[in-house]
């Protein structure tokens, strides 16, 4: 030891160590004091365990109520798609039905209101006119009206529907008036028009931008009966009688993507008559010919 150290400064150094030493824990402290956290750690762990195994229990059964729940979604889901399917087929079904029942009818625009006699003379004097030589002595109309609602108010006078007792003399008439350019009748210009189901004007309408692209592509087409678009490429007919049959028929025809509305499930953007195309004759039309029957539908083939 260095001989500086004086013997108060080691005394002074002996005595602080002396008092520190007896301020340390002892073994018997540190161990009482680890039993004790030892002690509340194990409670602390004992108490999350407990909530632990709760919460694991509250987790099976909301997984399970979760399983429940998705077979039931799935079920709903599967259910639901097949009704919609079910729906978009009793449409179309109850659309040809509709149509089916205005097979015999004519619908006639452009007949002046009020009428100058009653409306039934004035339709057999304008079915004689368009056949002429060829009309029949005797035109049976079983009824014949103005389009339902109240006159329009810009003066335009409302569709007649007639309704013919014989189907061939109908159709006598429709290929009469087709070969018109122009049909006059007391002073007015009129068009004649197969009378179709609301559906299938809506379809008609939304078929609308092929049926302009078949026609710029020179594609011979005709509509279906029940509802459909044929065309004819070659000697190969593609038909066209669903929404969902869009892409796979532009594909076939080599046509530009093109996106139409779904006419079973959207609502009409417009006016559902006075959409029919005009009687002229057109180079696309296909009244001489005729495809291959196709049988379906809720009545028989389609024609």
């Amino acid at each position: 030891m260095p001989d500086y150290w004086s013997d108060d400064a080691l005394h002074s150094i002996r005595a602080e160590l002396s008092r520190i030493g007896s301020n340390m824990l002892t073994k018997a402290d540190t161990g009482a004091l680890v039993r004790e956290i030892r002690e509340e750690v194990w409670e602390d762990l004992l108490s999350l365990c407990t909530d632990l195994t709760a919460l694991e229990a509250r987790m099976d059964s909301v997984e399970a109520e979760a399983r429940i729940c998705c077979q039931q979604h799935r079920a709903a889901e599967t259910a639901a798609t097949w009704q919609g399917n079910m729906l978009l087929i009793l449409r179309r079904q109850v659309g040809d039905l509709e149509n089916r029942s205005r097979r015999h009818n004519i619908r006639i625009r452009g007949l002046p209101e009020p009428d100058t006699e009653p409306l039934a003379v004035s339709l057999l004097q304008l079915f004689r006119q368009i056949l002429g030589l060829d009309a029949p002595p005797d035109i049976r109309l079983d009824r014949a009206h103005r389009a339902l609602g109240q006159a329009r108010p810009d003066g335009r006078p409302r569709d007649v529907v007639c309704c013919f007792h014989s189907f061939p003399l109908k159709e006598q008439v429709m290929t009469a008036a087709r070969k018109m350019l122009t049909i006059k009748f007391q002073g007015a210009d009129l068009a004649l028009f197969q009378d179709h189901s609301g559906l299938t004007l809506d379809a008609r309408r939304a078929l609308r931008p092929i049926t302009t692209a078949l026609r710029d592509k020179g594609i011979p087409y005709k509509w279906g009966f029940p509802f459909s678009l044929q065309a004819r490429q070659g000697s190969t007919w593609h038909t066209l009688r669903m929404p969902d049959d869009t892409p796979r028929f532009l594909w076939a025809l080599h046509l530009p993507p093109t996106r139409i509305c779904n006419w079973l499930l959207e609502e009409p953007t417009g006016p559902r008559r006075g959409e029919d195309a005009g009687l002229q004759p057109s180079t696309t039309s296909l009244s001489r010919m005729s495809p291959p029957r196709r049988w379906g539908g809720p009545a028989g083939a389609e024609e």
